[in-house]
């Protein structure tokens, strides 16, 4: 009987240790990831639309590399890795709270981002391209909105030279668009910009033309920094183009001076009009309060501004626009019955990518008459800063449009609650 029973007992005892080895071997399978299953598909929904061969031209800012097929993204592994864990890419700055709040949130969960660390931790094995995704046809054009076919696109009419003894310019270039090319006013729906060189820190455009009653008509049609998406409506809003309009590029040029440094600009902006009545006419506006100054090397000098609304409104987005000292900013709603309520948090703001932070269609904010919208920021002129950004911290700090200068603009888009009579 002792004989059976450890006879049974070895052959348990090896019948755990291959469901042991095999656990292990599960465990080993899930814990390894492999490019073409796990990893291509992540970078298909979170990277690809910059990083790829003619990537996306986010204002300026062009991915340095594409991740695309094995071969490109495995030199790479570690550097992805860490950039996700850091949470440095995908690039995003609203606070946690805001999460799913905005159409162009740049975010990646958790477990896709464990995913990428254990890949490359593990040795970043190529895995069975049988596993693959299908690959993503990408628009060939350059262009992302209107499914890479805007309906016009606007550029200079001649290429502009930025000379060698530049190192910060404003300059306006005009564009004339003939009744011929542009016969009736228009709904805009969407815009995208494409700076033309690397000199470009910001452009803003510019509308002026015959408006329905026969008068002028001036508007911004947008804007872009580093960084910022193109601007989308949906369906009912939207900013009116007049016809035959007179553009204008108002350009932001900074760059070292010095022989040698000149370069020609040639930039350019794509429109997409809607294809139905509008009845929420979209305005732009900013809250500024600009007469500011921040002491020398103060680490954290706060600025702030505030509008209120005479009418219900309808908020479509923010785009909070900082120079280098711009460590954070905030924009906080004070409603008529005593209640706030903060409408975007940016902890951490970052000049190298000025995001337009854009509302989902079904969560567009709607505040009522006389709701204050202050926008709060902060700045960091201390040495410390300085000796890492690059600029003297050792002056008092004004509002101006040079880039050693700063700024204190919290861009808004918005509407008025109540629609308008539909045009088309």
């Amino acid at each position: 009987m002792k004989n059976v029973m450890k006879s049974t007992l070895v052959v348990m005892a090896a019948m755990l240790g291959v469901c042991s080895s095999q656990a292990l071997a599960d465990d080993a399978a899930i814990a390894r990831p492999t490019f073409y299953k796990d990893i291509a598909p992540i970078f298909q929904r979170e990277c690809q639309l910059c990083h790829r061969p003619e990537g996306a031209n986010v204002s300026g800012m062009i991915a340095p590399m594409s991740l695309v097929s094995y071969e490109e993204v495995r030199p790479w592994a570690k550097s992805v890795a860490k950039s996700v864990q850091t949470k440095s890419m995908p690039p995003w700055y609203a606070a946690p709270q805001h999460h799913g709040q905005f159409e162009n949130e740049r975010t990646m969960p958790d477990s896709e981002i464990a995913t990428i660390v254990n890949w490359a931790k593990s040795g970043a094995p190529r895995g069975n391209p049988a596993d693959a995704p299908e690959p993503i046809v990408w628009p060939e054009t350059g262009w992302t909105i209107s499914g890479g076919s805007p309906d016009v696109v606007i550029t200079f009419d001649e290429p502009n030279w930025v000379g060698d003894d530049v190192d910060d310019l404003y300059q306006n270039i005009t564009v004339r668009l003939t009744e011929e090319q542009f016969p009736e006013a228009r709904w805009m729906k969407a815009i995208e910009f494409k700076p033309g060189s690397e000199v470009v820190h910001h452009i803003i455009a510019f509308a002026v033309g015959e408006s329905e009653d026969g008068g002028r008509r001036f508007g911004m049609l947008g804007g872009e920094a580093p960084g910022t998406d193109p601007t989308t409506f949906p369906e009912g809003y939207g900013v009116l183009v007049p016809k035959a309009p007179t553009i204008t590029f108002q350009m932001h040029y900074h760059k070292e001076s010095g022989p040698g440094t000149g370069v020609w600009d040639q930039s350019s902006f794509a429109i997409e009009f809607h294809d139905k009545p509008v009845t929420h006419p979209v305005q732009v506006a900013t809250i500024s309060h600009g007469a500011f100054e921040i002491p020398p090397r103060h680490p954290n000098w706060k600025v702030g501004g505030a509008m209120t609304f005479k009418s219900d409104t309808t908020i479509m987005g923010y785009m909070p626009h900082l120079h280098l000292r711009g460590v954070a900013c905030k924009y906080t709603a004070f409603y008529p019955d005593g209640t706030e309520e903060v409408l975007l948090d940016v902890p951490t703001y970052d000049f190298n990518w000025q995001i337009f932070y854009e509302y989902k269609d079904e969560g567009l904010k709607k505040v009522p008459a006389g709701t204050r919208v202050e926008f709060e920021m902060w700045y960091d002129n201390s040495p410390e800063r300085a000796a890492a950004v690059g600029y003297n911290s050792e002056r008092p700090v004004a509002f101006g449009g040079p880039t050693w200068d700063e700024m204190d603009l919290g861009w808004m888009n918005y509407t008025a609650t109540k629609p308008v009579a539909a045009s088309n």
